[in-house]
């Protein structure tokens, strides 16, 4: 019988959820970081499925023979899940897992079109030299409460709709995360910070606006985040698929290198 936790339940699951490389399962079971966790016993949980908000995707972490989700997850999902994902008007169901999962998956969803690839995840590296990196009339800031809330830049809702797709408030993501900005002209260009935390490990979402890209500006900032990771102890954990070379190549570039493989399941729903 698949269940769906609130949120002061999700502790239960932290015997499954505490093996789990994948930093987002972490993030969402300690209430850092928003989701959902549903469940295949309502009170002696064996597997999980968890809705990462910031990735607007899944995760399925635990005994992945488990006979409730191999029997009823994929007819759960149609009729409970499915319909509030089209509502946010995603067309696509991903779930992340690791090998073992693969099997039941295939299974529980044969009927759905089933794709798959591997995903990467790259960890700081503190052996790996990097090159110093200088680009003109840019300013690195910090994203403190001043930058976040003081609107100064043209494009503020951009910014203030990055750190909403990952937490559930500005003042969460000061208490518990921390980030860099690239401006230039009073405009946001590049922006790296944590999406997700648990324990002393930051999954970092960066990105480069339209307009400024192949100009070492994700590099400026990613450079800016992995340094005070050092600082600080804290473990960056970068997360992309194999055929984004770009974000790979950045990614060295600042030290980091590949930690571990998990794979991404995904069908359509239409």
């Amino acid at each position: 019988m698949i269940a769906q936790f609130i949120k002061q339940d999700f502790y239960k699951i932290r015997h499954i959820t505490d093996k789990c490389d994948n930093i987002e399962v972490r993030a969402v079971v300690s209430g850092i970081n928003p989701g959902q966790v549903y469940v295949d016993h309502p009170t002696m949980p064996t597997a999980a499925l968890i809705w990462i908000q910031g990735q607007a995707g899944f995760q399925v972490v635990g005994d992945p023979h488990s006979k409730s989700f191999l029997n009823d997850l994929e007819p759960y999902m149609r009729t409970y899940i499915e319909p509030n994902l089209i509502e946010q008007n995603i067309s696509c169901v991903e779930i992340g897992a690791d090998e073992t999962w693969t099997e039941t998956l295939q299974v529980t969803f044969k009927n759905r079109n089933l794709s798959n690839d591997i995903q990467h995840v790259f960890k700081l590296n503190e052996d790996m030299e990097t090159n110093e990196i200088h680009t003109d009339g840019v300013i690195i800031r910090k994203l403190d409460e001043d930058v976040l809330k003081s609107r100064r830049f043209e494009n503020q809702s951009y910014l203030e709709g990055k750190i909403s797709r990952f937490w559930d408030s500005i003042d969460d993501f000061l208490q518990h995360g921390f980030g860099y900005i690239a401006e230039q002209n009073n405009t946001v260009v590049s922006s790296c910070f944590s999406a997700f935390v648990a324990d002393h490990t930051h999954a970092i979402d960066i990105e480069t606006i339209e307009g400024y890209r192949k100009r070492n500006l994700g590099a400026l900032v990613a450079r800016a985040f992995v340094e005070e990771c050092k600082r600080e102890g804290i473990h960056p954990y970068w997360d992309c698929t194999p055929e984004n070379t770009g974000s790979i190549r950045l990614a060295k570039s600042v030290g980091m290198s590949l930690d571990f493989n998990y794979r991404i399941f995904w069908y359509n729903m239409n």
